[in-house]
């Protein structure tokens, strides 16, 4: 009986030996287990927007420009009508005004009337001989004499004066002067009213 269950036994192990090699040789073969592909990268971000454009300087203004022109002036008397400060085209001051800085002006009238001016409402001027900028807010100045570029009748003020105060005052200015046309707005300037506390404000060579 022993005999016969040992001869059994030996081909069932070598059956379980030969399989064992099969799988070891299998998983050999096989090789090692496939790795997961890397995530791909992200997208570098996004540059700012442009949509917005950059901000433009603005326009420079009109340049200045030297003229010659014949300067006179005007009074509380001798306006249109006499006894009042009343203008044509006001801008600045609905009344004849202003103090003669950049900021405030004192109005001038141009030849020529509405619609048909000489120069446009707001053309500034500068006038060194009185040292005062000027505003055209008014019409109906006389035509300009030959050799001028232009006629500025600028207003004296003289409410409180005589007739024949403000006339010598208007004549004092009057002559051919040079003058700028679109000035700066830091030339020298003697601040005030060209007519006021019955005196001619004005440098002493205005008209020199």
């Amino acid at each position: 009986m022993k005999q016969a269950w040992t001869s059994t036994a030996r081909p069932v192990a070598g059956w379980l030996a030969a399989a064992a090699l099969v799988l070891v040789a299998a998983a050999a073969c096989a090789g090692p287990a496939p790795q997961p592909a890397p995530a791909p990268a992200a997208p570098p971000p996004a540059p700012p927007s442009s949509a917005t454009p950059a901000p433009q300087a603005a326009p420079p203004g009109p340049a200045a420009t030297k003229l010659n022109i014949w300067l006179t002036g005007y009074s509380w008397q001798d306006n249109t009508p006499p006894g009042s400060s009343i203008v044509g085209e006001p801008v600045l001051h609905q009344q004849a005004g202003g103090q003669g800085t950049f900021a405030d002006p004192i109005t001038v009238a141009v030849p020529g009337h509405a619609g048909a001016m000489a120069w446009n409402p707001g053309t500034r001027f500068y006038l060194p001989t009185v040292k005062r900028y000027v505003i055209v807010e008014d019409s109906g100045a006389s035509r300009p004499p030959a050799g001028t570029d232009t006629h500025l009748d600028m207003w004296i003020g003289g409410q409180g004066g005589t007739l024949a105060a403000t006339n010598a005052c208007e004549d004092s200015l009057t002559a051919r002067v040079p003058a700028t046309l679109n000035p700066p707005p830091n030339l020298p300037v003697m601040a005030g009213p060209i007519y006021a506390n019955q005196m001619c404000n004005i440098p002493a060579t205005a008209n020199s």
